[in-house]
């Protein structure tokens, strides 16, 4: 025979209730895989080029926690850019169940947008990396609070303020269609401020709200991907069944019980086998017996016997326990004081009297707050001006509906497809409004910092497509296409302060079309390359000058440009001599200066055949082209002069033919 170990069978009860306290989820094997093994994620890691690991802070279930850093956010001047990685663990990103946990958990918390459940921001991959991007959580889980109020549990009214959060958070998710599955303390925290944050959706089941009958059956592979935490598990979710509101009514009712009593009703059993050995939960000391009956309805092992709601719990337990002794002896206490304070000093009381009427027109007027829509309390608010005590008190009732109030707002600015981007100052002035009211609010935060990163994707899509545009010379205006001056409005409604600066390269590109426009005297171009250097370019080092040059040629330009177009069109035009002079100036001085050092007759010849080809476009009497023309006329005589005194008599001849010509263009 053997020796026993005393102890073993403690051990094994420990062991049993710990495991029972963990998610089991169905996820199949899968063979290992040849691929090269992935490099562990540490602390100082950046994934994704974007977020900085700092450190593990949690691990449970198929996945890892890290807290990290969003250098995008932090790089755009967001105060809170702190954010929380949860990363599929290397053993199972080989197995499609389980990653499609991960993808489950991110999808449908994202469809969660509530004060009281985790904003899940992004799902992405690195390197074999498979992660979640969600708001990060400063605070503990309920199940470090449980602990701390080891043996006796929290009173009922500290409980209710984190119950009433953990209900609202469930009746948005069963309204929305979203089951849990999966609730128990460890997977709802409690930040410093006392909010409270339901996670892990990933198990949740999709209910089949409106469901169409004329639809055909989806044979769905992600059927029986579930998992849950046999401790706070329906006797039905044990069995295989089909989550549902029952499921999360009863692992509602466990954990409320144990907040309250720092115990779990059925010492940590799974419901099927506490209902196997006849398990009873015992009445809570904080509780009366009205209260104890409604929350032992949601305990009961038989869905069919669970017939209470969550909202109901609560509502129960916010019923107040009158004591019609005490109040009828107060009431006699109130009454003799009265009639003799009224027998000494009747002005006195009548005053008391006119003092207790606008206190009772005060209640009812804060009353009336307390029960009208976030809408009509934040314009009632705006309305009176100052905030009071009182007025803040119902603000912080009221702070779940008057949040989603602003989300609303939020989702119909989002929604609106006036412009092709949301209207982000009008989100920041509401959110700026939100958080007047609410300065610490996680939530707020959150959504300030999902807009942010919203703007900014918005700003740099917006820029790689203006970016484009400049780099390919599309300068100008189009009706039905996009174009830089769409670009830096759509920009400037994004964000009034943006201004948009050309790199070097667009800034390189722009004054090698600039130039190109001088040295042909494109006048239409020059016009583009004018407007479009004044939106963008007149800040930059290398074409600022060119910015300038252009806007005191721009009037110059488009009586030119005008001109053109007339031309081109075959309508009658007038040249416009005086525009024109400012416009051919450049270039025919450049003319003129090459013709002062010629020598030889190629040379002059050189600047003849470049004035011709100004003949189609300016009239013969244009100033500059007649003065010119009797330079030239001037140089060639000048030099058949010489050729004479060297006997090249031809030669001679020639510039001085060319000479009489171009004097006799100056006479007619």
């Amino acid at each position: 025979m053997t020796d026993q170990n005393p102890t073993g069978v403690d051990n094994f009860a420990t062991e049993q209730a710990a495991d029972a306290d963990k998610t089991r989820y169905a996820v199949k094997k899968t063979a290992p895989s040849d691929s090269a093994p992935v490099a562990a994620l540490q602390s100082g890691m950046l994934i994704k080029e974007r977020y900085l690991l700092e450190n593990k802070i949690g691990s449970g279930g198929m996945s890892d926690i890290y807290r990290a850093t969003d250098l995008f956010l932090q790089q755009a001047g967001v105060s809170n850019s702190t954010v929380a990685i949860k990363v599929l663990q290397q053993q199972f990103v080989d197995q499609p169940d389980a990653l499609q946990l991960l993808l489950q958990e991110a999808h449908k918390t994202q469809q969660l947008s509530h004060p009281n459940i985790v904003r899940v921001f992004d799902v992405d991959s690195d390197q074999q990396h498979y992660f979640i991007v969600m708001e990060c959580l400063d605070g503990e889980s309920l199940d470090q609070v449980i602990k701390r109020y080891k043996p006796k549990g929290l009173p009922l009214k500290s409980a209710m303020n984190l119950l009433c959060q953990i209900a609202d958070a469930l009746d948005f998710a069963h309204k929305t269609g979203i089951v849990h599955a999966d609730l128990k303390p460890a997977n709802i925290m409690v930040n410093r401020s006392g909010e409270v944050k339901v996670l892990d959706f990933g198990v949740a089941q999709k209910l089949q709200l409106n469901h169409d009958i004329y639809a055909a059956e989806q044979q769905s592979q992600t059927a029986p991907l579930s998992g849950y935490t046999p401790a706070y598990a329906s006797p039905q979710l044990l069995a295989g069944n089909t989550p549902c509101v029952a499921d999360d009514i009863f692992s509602f009712a466990c954990l409320s019980y144990e907040l309250l009593t720092s115990k779990h009703p059925f010492e940590r059993l799974p419901a099927d086998k506490a209902q196997q050995q006849n398990k009873q939960a015992t009445k809570p000391a904080h509780l009366n017996l009205l209260q104890w009956q409604t929350l032992k309805r949601a305990l009961q092992f038989d869905s069919a016997k669970r017939t209470v709601s969550i909202s109901g719990i609560i509502k129960q337990f916010k019923q107040p326990v009158w004591q019609p002794a005490v109040a009828a002896a107060a009431v006699l206490l109130v009454g003799w004081g009265g009639w003799q304070y009224h027998q000494q000093q009747q002005s006195t009381i009548a005053e008391l009297s006119n003092q207790s009427s606008a206190l009772q027109q005060k209640q009812q007027q804060y009353q009336q707050l307390n029960q009208a829509s976030a809408a009509e309390l934040l314009a009632a608010l705006a309305t009176n001006g100052g905030r009071t005590l009182e007025t803040e008190g119902i603000l912080r009732l009221q702070q779940n509906e008057i949040l989603q109030h602003f989300e609303q707002q939020i989702d119909n600015i989002i929604t609106d497809r006036s412009f092709n981007y949301p209207n982000y100052p009008e989100i920041e002035r509401i959110l700026a409004q939100a958080s007047e009211l609410y300065p610490d609010s996680h939530y707020l935060a959150g959504l300030s910092s999902n807009m942010q990163r919203s703007k900014q994707t918005a700003i740099d899509v917006l820029r790689s497509q203006l970016s484009q545009l400049l780099l390919n010379q599309q300068y100008q205006q189009q009706s039905d296409a996009q174009d830089p001056y769409k670009i830096i409005a759509e920009l400037k409604r994004i964000d009034s302060r943006y201004q948009a600066e050309p790199d070097n390269a667009e800034a390189a590109v722009y004054v090698s079309a600039f130039e190109q426009a001088v040295a042909t005297n494109d006048a239409v171009a020059l016009q583009r390359l004018i407007s479009v250097g004044e939106l963008l370019f007149s800040r930059h080092s290398d074409t600022a000058q060119l910015v300038e040059q252009g806007q005191q040629l721009a009037v110059a330009v488009d009586a030119m440009a005008a001109y053109r177009l007339a031309q081109s069109s075959g309508e009658p035009a007038t040249f416009p001599y005086q525009a024109a002079e400012l416009f051919y100036q450049h270039s025919f001085s450049l003319l003129e200066n090459e013709l002062a050092v010629s020598e030889a007759a190629e040379q002059i010849d050189a600047v003849y055949t470049k004035l011709q080809q100004y003949d189609a476009e300016v009239p013969t009497d244009f100033s500059l082209h007649k003065a010119l023309r009797r330079k030239l006329a001037d140089k060639y005589l000048a030099l058949s002069g010489e050729l004479l005194k060297t006997n090249q008599v031809r030669n001679a001849e020639r510039l001085m033919r060319r000479a009489n010509e171009l004097m006799s263009s100056l006479n007619s």
